[in-house]
């Protein structure tokens, strides 16, 4: 009664504002209402990486003790926006991620609408596939829109895209890492998402990508790039023939071999 009586005559209670507070003993009842009418809430955080798989981005939320609720249905590959969120101590689970994947939705509209002019692709679920390959395929901003480029110009020339990561995303479904190098069984194997087997863009997103690689789907670079091997310092090697392209390789499998040995 007298903390409520001090909130009328400070004419804050109708400004308090709804959450969960931490309060020290130490606080007087102004600091208290100060803190209460400011909103100053308790506030935690969850970071999604960018080329999270949904499987792992429920497999996160689930695990988190503060929230509450339980995502039983796993939300659709690529639909959910890599991002830092913040959220209170008993927030639902499943608003948390309807919000991230609200966020995905917006991104990915805004840049299918200023998209490049002339693209290898139909619709804004092709942009999320071929974003989702470009996530997984390389870590660095520099490099994106030469993937894509590399990616576009398969697609216009009918050729297959032949991408590893899809290949292995086939194989786990997203749900663990491969643990092993890519086998010529695996490269042989059918499923709807080995790009060594079918022709254009795998059946659905293998990953959530983050807004650098959407953009960079939708804003491939001009090039006449149509391949690309791992050079072995964390980037590419990019090459317009298949000869160029074969020398590249036994470049890498020389780095690659001698990083063994080591």
């Amino acid at each position: 009664m007298l903390f409520e009586f001090f909130a009328r005559l400070s004419n804050v209670d109708r400004a308090i504002k709804s959450g969960e507070y931490y309060i020290s003993k130490y606080q007087s009842i102004h600091d208290i209402l100060s803190s209460l009418s400011l909103g100053s809430v308790i506030s935690n955080k969850i970071t999604i990486p960018e080329g999270t798989t949904s499987f792992q981005v429920v497999k996160m939320l689930n695990a988190l003790d503060s929230l509450v609720g339980e995502i039983s249905i796993l939300p659709p590959e690529g639909s959910i926006s890599p991002n830092t969120y913040f959220f209170s101590n008993g927030q639902n689970r499943l608003h948390l991620l309807t919000h991230m994947q609200e966020s995905q939705s917006k991104k990915l509209k805004n840049i299918w609408k200023n998209r490049s002019e002339g693209l290898a692709l139909r619709s804004l679920e092709d942009l999320l596939i071929l974003a989702s390959i470009i996530e997984k395929e390389t870590g660095k901003n520099s490099e994106r829109e030469f993937i894509s480029s590399v990616l576009h110009n398969r697609l216009n020339k009918k050729m297959r895209l032949q991408a590893d990561p899809t290949v292995i995303y086939g194989i786990t479904e997203g749900k663990s890492k491969l643990g092993r190098r890519l086998l010529k069984s695996d490269l042989n194997t059918f499923s709807p998402y080995n790009t060594y087997m079918i022709n254009g863009l795998p059946e659905a997103p293998i990953c959530n990508p983050g807004e650098a690689s959407l953009f960079a789907a939708a804003n491939p670079a001009n090039s006449g790039f149509f391949f690309y091997v791992a050079d072995g310092k964390g980037g590419h090697s990019f090459s317009q023939t298949l000869k160029e392209h074969n020398k590249n390789v036994r470049v890498w499998r020389k780095v690659r071999n001698s990083l063994s040995s080591d």
